[in-house]
């Protein structure tokens, strides 16, 4: 098991000491069982971007607006556990790096809560709910110890921004790889495994959609385990950070209980939460601003009995105190982190309400898979021109060109006929084939400002700004399904009566309609909007890269003379 560093019992960690030609020139097969990692991923995001919402309302039993606010709600706990997992990250020291012991610990308590979430127990409806908020926490959570530290290994396999733009593309190449298995493979597997062996009135044959879904889970769980031990056999941590002094627990906690900006943070965030899940209701909005006055009141009251913290005069310290005031003063991760929230919430947004759309909207989900797999093959198509188009337009100018050419994309979804099924494939390849690079390009971002923080702030905090980065996303998804769940109680949507699909009104149709369009359309605009104030360019990047090399090489010469 990994150990984690105290200031009592361990001494700094060594000096970067990278192979400038390994870094700079990673082996396919590396690149490759890299990317696996994310196909495993991938088996539960997409699972979850694509079915989950519809496995809560139409399988497991609850109603849309209970499983928008159960989605809503657990990303509280969230808020606390990703930054966790990424501080744990960054002070593990174990023989096999800071980041691989968590996908080899990891992988299968991911496999068993995520077969656990797709179970349908024989409980009360307000029983199902409880187990719906239990084990959908502890999936996430799970999937929080395995992917932040996967999404962190990228930014410490190789100092070379370009070759990290190469790994990121081998990564989403692959994780498209997985969706495709997921789009194609999930709604066949769930009608074999839940085959009844009769047939109904009409000569269909009777399925057991929950029977169903739990055992394709259980594949895909399985299949990821298998995955994730090969990422982490054959995957290379390459850099290391800067020689630290080594962080104490106790000031690390003592900054927790203490900062009032902290405790700000946290505090808006959880209230905004609750009046997001009330639909904003007046009722609530006195209990809210009584216990916001009354936390932060605390807050002051804690923050004056202990007194003023002492800042480390030591450059090369590294506290939580430090990693978090970094962070909130790191404007390339605060852009990104924009970015991040707007285009989950658009790609769950739509994800959510697609299967709903076929259903009722086209009239056949039939249609499902292959449109999905269709987007899939399109945006590898576009992720194999990632790198040259980003030589030539440079990360920034690429991601905003092709997320406003997607957004224009899926905005014309609205003005396509349920007739014609022909131009709404048409449309999804080419809005999908220029989504494309924007993944591969946006990881590779938040690797290059892993840099600039230890550029700006000359301490590496790479696990902390990953599981920001992470819960950001997270938090992106959760209110883009929760939007969905809330949207298909808003529209009037009708569930399935004793697995009997119901006819849905004008209004229900035309608010699906919207979904899958105008919805995502305007968030991706918004993601767009965001990246104009990114600052890193190539010109600052290979700056970066100067200074760090110059820097380290400095300490090296100095701890050995």
């Amino acid at each position: 098991m990994p150990q984690l560093s105290d200031a009592k019992n361990s001494t700094a960690p060594p000096i970067t000491q990278v192979d400038l030609g390994t870094a700079n020139s990673l082996r396919w097969t590396e690149k490759v069982a890299y990317g696996l990692g994310d196909t495993a991923s991938n088996f539960y995001w997409k699972f979850f971007e694509y079915f989950l919402l519809y496995f809560y309302t139409d399988v497991f039993g609850i109603s849309s607006r209970a499983a928008g606010n159960m989605l809503l709600i657990t990303k509280i706990w969230d808020a606390i556990n990703d930054p966790v997992f990424g501080y744990l990250a960054d002070r593990t020291k174990s023989s096999w790096g800071r980041f691989r012991p968590y996908i080899f610990w990891g992988s299968v308590p991911l496999a068993i809560t995520a077969m656990c979430t797709f179970f349908v127990p024989d409980l009360s409806l307000s029983g199902k709910l409880v187990y719906a908020y239990i084990t959908y926490t502890l999936v996430m959570m799970a999937y929080t110890a395995v992917n932040i530290p996967y999404g962190a290994l990228m930014g410490v396999i190789t100092p070379n921004s370009l070759e990290r733009t190469s790994v990121s593309t081998y990564r989403f190449v692959l994780a498209f790889t997985g969706g495709i298995l997921i789009q194609t493979l999930t709604l066949p597997l769930v009608r074999w495994f839940g085959y009844t062996g009769m047939v109904n009135a009409t000569g269909e044959p009777i399925v057991n959609q929950a029977a169903g879904f739990f055992w394709t889970m259980a594949v895909f769980a399985i299949a990821s385990v298998a995955l994730f031990l090969i990422t982490f056999a054959t995957c290379r941590e390459r850099v290391q950070p800067i020689a630290q002094s080594p962080t104490s627990f106790r000031e690390d906690f003592r900054f927790l209980i203490t900062s009032i900006k902290l405790h700000q943070i946290a505090l808006l965030g959880v209230l905004f939460l609750i009046a997001l899940s009330t639909g904003f209701s007046p009722r609530v909005w006195p209990w809210l601003l009584l216990t916001y006055g009354l936390l932060s009141a605390l807050s002051f009251l804690i923050a004056f009995i202990n007194g003023s913290r002492a800042q480390p005069q030591d450059d090369l310290a590294s506290t939580l105190e430090l990693d978090f005031n970094d962070l909130s003063r790191n404007v390339p991760w605060l852009v990104l982190f924009g970015f991040g929230l707007f285009q989950l919430m658009a790609a769950f947004v739509r994800g959510g309400a697609l299967l709903y759309y076929f259903t009722y909207y086209i009239g056949d989900k039939s249609y499902v898979s292959l449109f999905l797999v269709t987007g899939s093959v399109a945006a590898i198509s576009g992720m194999m021109l990632t790198r040259p188009l980003t030589n030539w337009l440079g990360k920034k100018h690429l991601m905003i060109f092709m997320n406003v050419i997607t957004a224009v994309c899926t905005a014309l979804f609205f003005f396509v006929s349920p007739q014609q099924i022909y131009l709404l494939f048409v449309l999804q390849a080419l809005g999908s084939f220029c989504s494309g690079p924007s993944p591969v390009l946006l990881w590779a971002m938040y690797a290059d400002v892993a840099d600039y923080s230890e550029w700006r702030f000359k301490r590496r905090a790479t696990g902390l700004i990953f599981s920001a980065a992470t819960f950001s996303q997270k938090f992106g998804v959760a209110l883009g399904a929760a939007f969905a769940g809330w949207a298909l109680d808003w529209i009037g949507y009708q569930p399935p009566v004793d697995g009997v699909e119901m006819a849905q009104s004008d209004f229900t149709l035309i608010g699906l309609n919207v979904l899958i369009s105008l919805v995502p359309a305007g968030l991706m605009l918004a993601a767009a909007a965001t990246l104009l104030a990114y600052p890193i360019n190539q010109t600052l990047l290979q700056e970066i890269a100067t200074d760090l090399h110059q820097r380290n090489s400095a300490e090296e010469n100095r701890l050995t003379s």
